[in-house]
């Protein structure tokens, strides 16, 4: 589908009617910034203000809304049609796609996909529109168009700014704040936001009846009605939940440590603004690509957290990107049962089967190849130094869109693989798990041949 949509945005945008008067939009940068749209990553090779023109903008509105229902929905009908050309079961399509086999999530159709997109992205013109009008102290008529560029732009998290940098809102924390809300909301994916809606209205209804008031609302949020939600929650909600709130509390603290504390980007801020800036930083992180900082002055250590995660992005079904935080979460589960010298693997009193482990770190190993063949390649056709290639690289792999200033100073060859780690970023991760996903329910046959196991010498 991406793909597809690609080809369809480079031919939309090389119309002259795309691009202003006097401009020429090259090929290979046409066909950047399609991919860049499509996959909601927002690395850019033009100056998006100076370079399109409204139908050009319009264009790329429509790449990235197509981009963001493509993440689930096209996500979901690819599947299938591979599953009816390999013949896989669809327990192990469901599984491929972050599902869980056991859960019935066929609410989750076309319609109430786009409907929801609609919603978030209604609510979040609303904000960023009020947001305008206060910081100019009078309703802006003006800032309907920008308004609803934005709006689309952050649900989707393509990180796409119309107008040049986001520079020109380093000062407004309410616009940020609400990025930095729509970010997170996009990173969880619509399954998990559906099984946290559907687990609260369980809750609501068993604890509070009928009773629909402002006071029933405040005491269904209680410590005890919170517990009963966060049980009802499946297990890949928890996995998210739980890994989404580690990675933000320690990039924000890692962000506000050293470039604040430490003389740093953040430095010239006071105190609880530099805070807020690492937040919404540690939020924008994770695939939207929103950002106030120039990220070719941070040290090294900032730039290697914040790659960091990047590369973790998202949940499964999300417009996030990434190795995905379900895979983070079983993998770094398993690391510390080992250090603890667990008998049985369980996350949140739930089992967990070596099958789904071997996935995850497959898919984890699949990855981090990719990402440094990417890196080797890359490094082959700039002088820059090495840990802005690895991060331009896992910007663009976890289609988040922070930039140090290569991209824009990469020739054609190296924007053209910049493209690619892109496209894999987004439809990678499918054709990996949809290749390894097994049926774990299907009856394993004994072997002819039984080989003698032997122990080996590690470290």
């Amino acid at each position: 589908m991406w793909p597809v949509l690609a080809v369809i945005g480079v031919i939309l945008l090389k119309l002259p009617i795309s691009s202003l008067e006097n401009t020429e939009v090259t090929l290979v940068d046409a066909i950047f910034t399609s991919i860049s749209a499509v996959t909601l990553t927002g690395l850019t090779v033009l100056d998006t203000n100076f370079v399109w023109s409204t139908t050009g903008l319009v264009i790329l509105l429509g790449l990235f809304q197509l981009g963001g229902l493509g993440a689930f929905a096209g996500l979901a009908a690819l599947l299938l049609r591979i599953g009816q050309l390999t013949g896989l079961r669809e327990s192990q399509i469901r599984r491929a796609q972050g599902l869980s086999a056991d859960q019935d999530e066929s609410r989750l159709g076309l319609w109430w996909i786009v409907k929801f997109m609609l919603g978030l992205q209604s609510l979040a013109f609303i904000l960023i529109f009020v947001s305008f009008s206060l910081s100019e102290g009078q309703v802006q008529i003006a800032a309907l168009w920008p308004s609803i560029f934005l709006a689309i732009s952050a649900v989707n998290s393509a990180g796409f700014v119309y107008w040049g940098e986001l520079d020109a809102l380093t000062d407004n924390n309410l616009m940020l704040a609400i990025f930095s809300l729509f970010t997170i909301i996009g990173s969880f994916g619509l399954l998990i936001l559906h099984n946290l809606a559907r687990s609260y209205h369980k809750v609501l209804v068993m604890r509070l009846g009928s009773a629909r008031n402002i006071k029933a609302y405040v005491l269904s949020l209680s410590p005890a009605a919170l517990r009963e939600i966060w049980r009802r929650l499946s297990l890949d909600a928890k996995i998210v939940l739980s890994s989404s709130l580690s990675l933000l509390t320690a990039g924000t603290l890692w962000v506000f440590l050293r470039e604040y504390v430490g003389d740093g980007a953040l430095s010239d801020r006071g105190v609880f603004d530099a805070l807020f800036h690492s937040l919404t930083e540690s939020s924008f992180a994770r695939s939207s690509g929103f950002t106030t900082i120039d990220w070719s002055t941070p040290d090294t250590g900032t730039l290697l957290v914040v790659t960091g995660l990047m590369f973790v992005g998202g949940a499964s079904g999300s417009v996030g990107g990434g190795i995905r935080l379900t895979t983070f979460g079983l993998v770094a589960h398993k690391f510390a049962s080992v250090i603890r010298g667990d008998q049985q693997q369980a996350i949140f009193g739930r089992g967990i089967t070596d099958h789904d482990f071997r996935i995850a770190l497959t898919f984890l190993t699949c990855s981090l190849i990719f990402l440094m063949t990417m890196v080797l390649l890359i490094s082959q056709v700039t002088t820059a130094n090495l840990e802005s290639v690895i991060f331009e690289t896992a910007s663009a792999f976890s289609k988040t869109g922070f930039s140090t200033g290569l991209t824009s100073e990469l020739g054609d060859f190296g924007k053209i693989l910049l493209a690619i780690t892109m496209l894999v970023g987004r439809i990678g991760p499918l054709a990996v798990l949809t290749l390894l996903a097994g049926d774990p329910d299907r009856q394993q046959t004994a072997g002819t041949i039984r080989y003698p196991e032997e122990s080996v010498v590690l470290g």
